[in-house]
């Protein structure tokens, strides 16, 4: 019995690491190519920018969104699923959308007031979207 579950929560502690994997990659990948689009657009015929735009675009982004970035709104999205056993896919997905949306407004709230930019809201909910279905197929199928 301890056995099992002892291995239960290592599978849940796995795909957590594997679905925060995922959930970065895409945040990342999403924030890089959408900021290098908006620096392309304020370019303004400047060559050099152009070609540079998604470099400047990773180190910037990077350096806006790394500082804030927290698991503690997943991590208790998945314990609630765990406990209370929910298999739902949809529960996972929206729970894990709801955790990375959450992290605009808890850092807005720590450095200012003023309201987060919804392109930003935006790509932290479709990573978490895709962090927590990914931890779902890992996991929570069989919590």
């Amino acid at each position: 019995m301890i056995f099992k579950t002892l291995l239960r929560w290592l599978r849940v502690v796995i795909a957590f690491a594997i679905s925060s994997a995922v959930a970065l990659a895409v945040l990342f990948g999403l924030g890089i190519f959408w900021l290098g689009d908006e620096i392309r657009a304020g370019a303004q015929g400047d060559e050099f920018i152009w070609i540079m735009a998604d470099m400047f675009a990773a180190f910037f982004f990077t350096a806006a969104v790394a500082p804030a970035l927290t698991g503690a709104p997943a991590l208790i999205a998945i314990i609630a699923g765990e406990v209370m056993r929910i298999r739902s896919a949809l529960y996972y997905t929206l729970a894990g959308g709801a955790a990375l949306a959450v992290i605009p407004i808890l850092a807005r709230s720590a450095a200012s007031a003023e309201a987060p930019f919804s392109a930003y809201m935006s790509l932290f909910a479709a990573a978490g979207f895709t962090g927590g279905f990914a931890y779902w197929a890992l996991a929570g199928a069989k919590a």
